[in-house]
């Protein structure tokens, strides 16, 4: 049966594609480079005095990029300021939204490795996280397409209709969970198999929404799974953002064509590029960090190391953040109070800013540097 954009793609074939699809000189090449760089991501977060610095701060730049590809808009500094804010009222639904993307992350990375891989229960985890929501795979009822966006004379026509039916879906899901798992069947490279499942998902929409943001958290943590990275710090999305027109037209060329090199190109450059972007973020971050330290202790000794580092975990910050956390050893929020009030005074800190009921420290320098692109 010919493909057809407003028919349910039930013919959508499983997983692995043929070998010469996946597997030539020049893939091979891309594959090289982009193994070697994100090698050196992940060297270079295993060297850091404490990576969790970074994994919040990049997991929540990913969290940002991967919505805004939904078309769901917000800057860095709103997002700091809504994980600081108690009062739910106060964040923006497009901060909740991003907000609930890094919180899957942060889940999926426990839940897999407690079950040693991705499978669909995480997968369906990840989306109810994600979409605030109790729903599993789609029902037999639960048609959904997606739909040409812009102001153009075709916006809003059909591009695409994913496969129709509970059982089907469950069948190309389990297929596709096989193929990531199974490294005696299948042997490509985690790299190869991501970039195809990438793409197996997004074809599959086994959800009634979400399924973007759910198949590209996936990504990291299956590459953490797989022993590619330690810590879910790739950025790929950025990446997306950047030729989202290329990403659409290549997804559409594989559904229609079957052309799976271009695709395989492109996310393999994905990677690499996001890898040397990766670490050139952290290279910043950390100079920052380590200047700061040097720059408290130089002025003040009393200040620990610890309420520095604070700053750079939870740029808007409250005296809650050191009283009531083990790590930091503050006995009283009246003492945390007095500690960040120094760092004001050492011009670390903005002065105190006062939000609705709550009182919140702002690490200005950094959110700018975490700002460069945001609209």
């Amino acid at each position: 049966m010919a493909y057809d954009r407003n028919v349910p793609y039930n013919e959508l074939p499983l997983l692995p594609p043929p070998e010469d699809k996946v597997i030539d000189t020049e893939i091979l090449q891309k594959w090289g480079l982009a193994r070697a760089a994100i090698a050196k991501l992940d060297g270079i977060t295993n060297t850091l005095d404490d990576p969790q610095i970074m994994v919040n701060t990049i997991a929540l730049q990913e969290a940002k990029e991967s919505s805004k590809i939904e078309n769901i808009v917000t800057t860095t500094d709103a997002l700091y300021k809504a994980m600081a804010l108690s009062s739910p009222e106060r964040k923006s639904e497009a901060a909740k939204e991003v907000l609930r993307y890094r919180e899957s992350l942060m889940e999926g990375i426990s839940l897999v490795e407690k079950k040693g891989q991705l499978d669909k229960d995480v997968l369906i985890r990840l989306f109810q996280i994600i979409k605030e929501s109790t729903a599993g795979v789609r029902t037999d009822l639960q048609e959904v397409y997606l739909k040409k966006g812009g102001s153009g004379v075709s916006a809003g026509d059909r591009i695409y209709t994913p496969p129709l039916g509970n059982a089907l879906l469950n069948e190309k899901l389990n297929n596709l969970i096989e193929y990531l798992n199974d490294d005696v069947l299948y042997k490509h490279d985690p790299l190869i198999k991501m970039a195809v499942a990438h793409y197996q998902f997004e074809a599959i929409h086994p959800f009634i929404d979400g399924n973007g943001r759910t198949g590209r958290v996936s990504n990291v943590l299956y590459l953490v799974n797989k022993g590619i990275l330690k810590y879910p710090v790739a950025y790929f999305s950025r990446y997306i953002n950047q030729y989202k027109e290329d990403y659409q037209y290549l997804i559409k060329g594989l559904t229609e064509k079957h052309a799976w090199k271009p695709w395989l190109l492109f996310i393999l450059d994905a990677v690499e590029s996001t890898a040397n972007y990766t670490i050139h973020k952290i290279e910043q971050i950390n100079s920052l960090r380590e200047k700061t330290i040097t720059y408290v202790r130089e002025r003040d000794s009393k200040i620990n190391k610890e309420y520095v580092e604070a700053i750079f975990v939870q740029p808007y910050i409250k005296s809650v953040h050191l009283s009531e956390s083990d790590k930091y050893k503050v006995k009283t929020r009246k003492t945390a109070t007095s500690i960040l009030d120094k760092l004001v005074a050492l011009t670390i800190l903005d002065p105190p800013k006062k939000i609705g009921r709550e009182i919140v420290y702002i690490n200005s320098t950094l959110i700018n540097l975490l700002s460069d692109n945001d609209d």
